[in-house]
């Protein structure tokens, strides 16, 4: 499978527009076909009949090396839109499904085995924190407002496993709790919690690291592995904005071999990271 990539190079006022080829491969029977654009500061390329010829060249290229989709770079703009927002949300419910890995991956967290966690969100999450957690942790502290229902997992989980979770409504929960999960759409009046809170906040909502301790924050993001980065080089990994290759690349390989986006992350040899 082929992957089109439109990098803008330099163009000299003098000389035609030449588009330029070359395969990188990712991983076997994968490969990036990278389109070198010639480009120059006058902005001719979007005047409209301009746009429609290059086009038309572009799509010939990219036909002809059987390469689709395309991303391009955002400073060309407008001849293969992408709509990159989709990559974060596609990055939000990898973590959510994938988030005990990410908490074996923070830096000072340690052993979950011995600790306790403080867990906040929407009902769907609570569940699934409990189920996942349960025979992970040393206590799962719940933490909802007041007049809302407790999740149904939490008694299914200590019948099933006679370990007990403990809820409340009690914000002095805080206070025995060193690692908080913020689940989406937790309540609105947790917001303010942050602040009185000393330990790490897992918030996958905002996905961010907040380590409060020494005041850092980190962004949750993907990678691929370093075998990978050397074959595309720093260059094309800086390009994007965190995260937008790797979407790209991850939703549409998943796409194009028809599986989940976990496995498509396998395959791509992709890892999380923190970013800051």
């Amino acid at each position: 499978m082929n992957v089109g990539i439109l990098l803008p190079v330099e163009k000299k006022r003098w000389r035609p527009v030449t588009l330029k080829t070359y395969q990188i491969e990712v991983i076997t029977g994968l490969n990036l076909v990278v389109c070198l654009l010639p480009c120059t500061e006058t902005g001719a390329r979007y005047r409209p009949s301009y746009r429609k010829r290059l086009k038309a060249k572009l799509d010939r290229v990219f036909e002809a090396q059987k390469a689709w989709p395309v991303l391009e770079h955002p400073d060309i703009g407008g001849f293969y839109q992408v709509d990159t927002s989709v990559f974060v949300e596609l990055l939000k419910e990898l973590a959510l499904q994938r988030f005990y890995e990410i908490l074996g991956l923070i830096k000072g967290v340690g052993p979950l085995i011995n600790k306790e966690i403080l867990v906040t969100g929407s009902s769907e999450y609570l569940e699934h924190a409990i189920e996942i957690l349960i025979t992970k942790v040393k206590t799962i502290n719940i933490l909802i407002p007041k007049g809302v229902s407790e999740p149904i997992e939490a008694e299914k989980a200590f019948l099933e496993t006679g370990i007990p979770v403990h809820i409340t409504t009690d914000y002095q929960v805080l206070n025995r709790t060193g690692i908080w999960l913020r689940f989406p759409d937790d309540n609105e009046n947790f917001d303010v919690l942050p602040q009185k809170f000393k330990g790490t906040i897992v918030d996958f909502g905002a996905m961010k690291v907040i380590d409060t301790k020494s005041q850092k924050i980190f962004n949750i993001g993907i990678e691929f592995s370093d075998s990978i980065k050397k074959r595309l080089g720093k260059h094309l990994l800086c390009t994007w904005k965190e995260g937008v290759l790797e979407g790209f690349m991850l939703l549409v390989c998943s796409n194009a071999w028809d599986v989940s986006d976990t496995e498509a992350f396998r395959r791509l040899e992709m890892r999380f990271a923190f970013l800051s």
